[in-house]
């Protein structure tokens, strides 16, 4: 048993509180080749069954179901996919252990809302993106700044089908930590290098970065 019955309790406090809407969880693993995979696999069965009502658990092979892979863009594993009634582009790379755990549950409970947990101006700024944006947030267990980070980028997703948010566990995939130049942890990537900065910025630095990549990206298209 990886969740203990004190977490357990508290995930079932969380969960009847504030769940809203189901969710649904489609994780992407493969028994050869990958550490975690399995153990990513235990953890979201103990969870589902917190509360198997709202939370819903989908386990896909990248080798067996090209399909549905290829129709989420799933490149490693194993990667979570966390959506609601639709697909918002939140996507989880590594196992969610330790601080990050955390990420995991306030991710399912904001699509369970579906709707962002940013303010007004914020979300009206959002709107006004109409290119696609990955925001690319770094983490590792271990890191108290990281979930904050992490649930910022995955409410931005929430807010704009342009934007999606890809948290990437840097320990289980050096070698995108390395390509980045990930040094310390929560590093933020958007646009595969467009703009980068590090740290858990408030949510007002957030939307800076995001805007004024966007805005170079408009540039860049010949489209200011």
């Amino acid at each position: 048993m990886l969740l203990n019955l004190e977490v357990r309790t508290q995930l079932k406090d969380i969960f009847s509180k504030e769940l809203k809407e189901p969710v649904s969880l489609k994780l992407f693993s493969q028994a050869i080749g990958c550490e975690t995979c399995q153990i990513a696999e235990d953890l979201l069965k103990e969870l589902v069954e917190v509360e198997p009502e709202k939370i819903k658990l989908e386990v896909y092979s990248p080798v067996i179901d090209r399909e549905i892979s290829q129709k989420y863009g799933i490149e490693r594993v194993p990667t979570i996919v966390i959506e609601g009634d639709k697909d918002y582009g939140i996507r989880y790379m590594g196992l969610p252990a330790g601080l990050e755990f955390t990420t995991l549950v306030q991710g399912i409970v904001q699509v369970s809302k579906r709707q962002p947990r940013l303010s007004e101006r914020t979300i009206e700024m959002l709107k006004s993106i109409d290119i696609p944006m990955e925001i690319m947030v770094f983490v590792t267990t271990s890191c108290g700044y990281c979930p904050s980070a992490a649930i910022t980028a995955m409410n931005f997703a929430l807010a704009s089908d342009h934007i999606s948010a890809l948290i990437v566990d840097a320990s289980e995939n050096m070698d995108l930590a390395e390509l980045y130049q990930v040094v310390g942890v929560p590093k933020i990537v958007i646009n595969r290098g467009v703009a980068e900065f590090v740290g858990a910025q408030p949510e007002n630095s957030f939307l800076g970065y995001v805007i004024s990549a966007y805005e170079k990206l408009r540039k860049e298209n010949g489209q200011a």
